[in-house]
């Protein structure tokens, strides 16, 4: 018990120290645009969670940003440089929109039947470029990015020419057919948030206790550590790794699903990679140092920079770009850190 509760304590430690360290800069930038940074930084944290519409609508936010951050703290807790979120959250959300509107029947089965394909192509499109890094022995961060590019191409292509909703309001908007059946319960009344957060935390205490308390776990982290001593282990290390992405690339289409039943209730061009919802989860998930209970935490802090980033620039006339210095710092500080673990393990 004593174990559990320290564990639960390192995972809160990690956020909390880049969020002071992010905080803490992101005031430097505000004096020197001259703005006076203690007010600068109340008023940034008020605007992101000081009254229930930003608190909702951080929350919102966060909500694929914590997928994202949850597919990467498993691929990159297990040892595998994946940033394919992206991709799997983009053709995920797509699949979806395009698959809800033809199932038949009540709202659940919608759901459910829109929902699983999502997370069916998700693990596809990863399990592909998981294939073709190893197939080719090829750096799997590479061709993640390289199909993140492709997945945003084919979605783009498919919602401008092929799935677009010819009785959208805006007839330039590049958007599917909106969604009426299925879509996922608000919690909070008229407010923006809705059930799917609650899948996002149980999917973090579910994955929490997969990679850390299952047999699974241990031979997924093993494998993507050292692949050799995996081997001697007798842990089939190909299927291991093909295994492990291909859960984070369900976890990411699921991301992508939730979306567009929670938020969007329809796919619209670049709705997954203007936010930048897949990069803001790789961050989150560094910043909790792959933790998928910590990554709870640095989803919410990051969604609520940009929350109230508006607010900053609306009241102080701050432009709300120091939110992004704030996460490039915190990016840099976090890179910083792994570079230096790295090379400690290399010369040990």
């Amino acid at each position: 018990m004593k174990k559990l509760k320290l564990e639960w304590l390192k995972a809160f430690r990690a956020p909390l120290i880049a969020v002071t360290i992010g905080l803490f800069f992101g005031g430097v930038v505000m004096a020197f645009s001259g703005t006076n940074p203690i007010t600068g930084i109340i008023a940034l944290l008020k605007g992101g969670y000081g009254s229930t519409y930003a608190l909702v609508t951080t929350l919102t936010r966060a909500t694929p940003i914590l997928f994202a951050a949850l597919a990467a703290s498993l691929a990159w807790g297990s040892g595998y440089s994946s940033m394919g979120a992206g991709g799997q959250m983009v053709l995920g959300a797509l699949v979806c929109a395009i698959i809800a509107p033809l199932v038949p029947g009540p709202g659940w089965l919608v759901c459910l039947v829109s929902i699983a394909a999502a997370v069916l192509t998700g693990m596809a499109w990863s399990l592909l470029s998981a294939y073709i890094s190893e197939r080719f022995a090829t750096s799997l961060l590479i061709i993640t990015l390289m199909c993140n590019y492709l997945a945003d191409g084919i979605a783009s292509y498919f919602t401008t020419y092929v799935f677009k909703d010819p009785f959208g309001v805006d007839a330039s908007a590049i958007q599917t057919q909106k969604l009426t059946v299925g879509v996922l319960p608000k919690l909070i009344g008229t407010y923006s948030l809705h059930t799917g957060f609650l899948l996002a935390l149980l999917a973090a205490v579910l994955l929490w206790f997969v990679s850390r308390k299952t047999r699974f776990g241990y031979q997924a982290k093993m494998n993507g550590l050292n692949v050799n001593f995996a081997r001697y282990g007798g842990v089939p290390s190909v299927k291991m790794m093909l295994l492990t992405l291909l859960i984070c690339g369900g976890i990411a289409g699921l991301g992508g699903a939730i979306e567009v039943l929670g938020t969007r209730l329809r796919y619209v061009d670049g709705m997954i990679t203007s936010p930048g919802y897949a990069w803001s989860g790789i961050i989150a998930s560094l910043m909790a140092g792959n933790h998928p209970i910590g990554a709870i935490i640095s989803s919410i802090f990051l969604a609520g920079l940009t929350t109230g980033g508006a607010t900053v620039e609306r009241q102080l006339g701050v432009a709300s770009e120091v939110t992004l210095i704030i996460q490039g710092i915190i990016t840099l500080l976090i890179t910083a850190q792994l570079v230096i673990k790295w090379k400690k393990g290399e010369k040990s």
